[in-house]
């Protein structure tokens, strides 16, 4: 084929349009999180209703009058991740799968209008989200947000093992448990290891005793740590920022260092052996995590930036250096702090003697160049008369 068939076959085809399950979702993800979390209600009642309201099941086996709130624990999880539907979370979308799976079970188990009801209104929940998971597409199925749903996921199931093991069990503990009242303040005390009046008196349910405290124990400290330790992180951050900006707004008569560059930290060094106060600002965030580990005053942001050079006080600092290891930054600094202050000091650090001309003609004071003055230390070093009197010690003052 030739001619303009042939060039629009060999013309790529491209397509900038988002997959149909995102454009499907993409207006309706707050209904969709709504959805859930309504689901997540209604199987939360069913497991209610179904522990206080004594219905006949359907037919009869060894499970008859045993009902495991499983339809309880499968709302409770919809609700949870209800809030990381509306995040478009494909880790919230894998865990939705198991709400069906356990009111299903619930419902073979013990199959009674609550308990088909609730299965039915989960996997409906299920046939809504599955054909458009391509619209679940934020966040990885390995991480911190997968290990704090895996570990809510595996405290709900201990707190549900305990249960349905105290009910099982029940006539084998003195008193006896009866109820799923019973049985959730028998697992509850026996987790938090605070006792309980539910002494076994049997080996099997000695046994039961010690595995629910070890796997317990185990799973809701870990949902303590996981839930609760990027809550605390965050209000320790908060406390840090207010300091921060209370050292910020101490800070006068001081120098502003851009760059976190040896030549930037060397610089800093020698202002404090000069009793001057300084600041570094750098867009490193390792950088500046080492340097406020080694004492120094760091800030983090970007020395071209207005506001962050007006966070670091640069309207009350009696000079500026610009030392990052890159000319360029260094030449934007310039015109951006020489714009903020016309009349404050700036002196710049080159790399490169050819960039010399274009920071002072963008506005710095002074235009150094680390390698020149590097060079005359050294030729200086080698051109110094050696002292006969000590012929292997040499001592360079500068």
């Amino acid at each position: 084929m030739t001619g303009a068939g042939a060039g629009i076959l060999a013309r790529p085809i491209r397509s900038d349009r988002a997959p149909a399950g995102r454009r499907f979702l993409a207006p309706r993800t707050r209904d969709v999180a709504f959805a859930t979390a309504g689901i997540g209600a209604f199987l939360l009642a069913m497991g209610f209703l179904s522990s206080l309201i004594a219905l006949p099941n359907f037919y009869n086996d060894a499970f008859t009058g045993y009902d495991p709130p499983f339809d309880a624990i499968a709302g409770t999880l919809l609700i949870a991740i209800s809030f990381r539907i509306a995040d478009r979370s494909v880790v919230a979308w894998l865990f939705s799968l198991l709400a069906p799976a356990l009111t299903v079970f619930a419902a073979i188990v013990s199959p009674n209008p609550f308990s088909l009801a609730s299965a039915v209104a989960a996997c409906g929940l299920v046939a809504l989200i599955f054909p458009y998971s391509v619209g679940f597409f934020r966040g990885a199925t390995s991480g911190p947000e997968s290990t704090q749903l895996l570990v809510v996921v595996a405290a709900l199931l201990s707190l549900l093992s305990g249960m349905a093991g105290a009910r099982w069990l029940g006539d084998q503990f003195k008193p006896p448990i009866h109820g799923w009242t019973q049985a959730l303040y028998f697992t509850v005390t026996t987790i938090s290891t605070n006792g309980s009046e539910y002494a076994p008196q049997s080996d099997t349910a000695a046994a039961f005793v010690v595995v629910l405290i070890l796997l317990g124990v185990g799973t809701f400290l870990s949902a303590v740590v996981v839930l609760f330790l990027p809550f605390l992180e965050r209000r320790l951050q908060r406390i840090a920022q207010r300091l921060e900006r209370a050292q910020m707004e101490d800070l006068s008569d001081h120098v502003v260092i851009c760059g976190a560059s040896a030549a930037a930290r060397a610089t800093a060094a020698s202002l404090r052996e000069d009793g001057v106060r300084s600041i570094i600002l750098s867009p490193n965030s390792e950088a500046v995590d080492l340097l406020r580990g080694e004492g120094e005053a760091a800030h983090l942001g970007e020395p071209s930036n207005e506001d962050d050079l007006r966070a670091v006080g640069i309207d009350r600092a009696r000079a500026l250096v610009a030392a990052d290891d890159s000319d360029a930054e260094n030449l934007l600094t310039v015109i951006t702090a020489r714009g903020i202050l016309a009349g404050l000091r700036i002196v710049a650090v080159a790399t490169s003697p050819a960039s010399l001309a274009k920071l002072r003609r963008a506005g710095a004071n002074e235009a150094i160049s680390a390698v020149a003055v590097a060079a005359k230390l050294v030729s200086a070093a080698v051109l110094e008369p050696v002292d006969s009197a000590a012929p292997h010690s040499h001592t360079i003052s500068h």
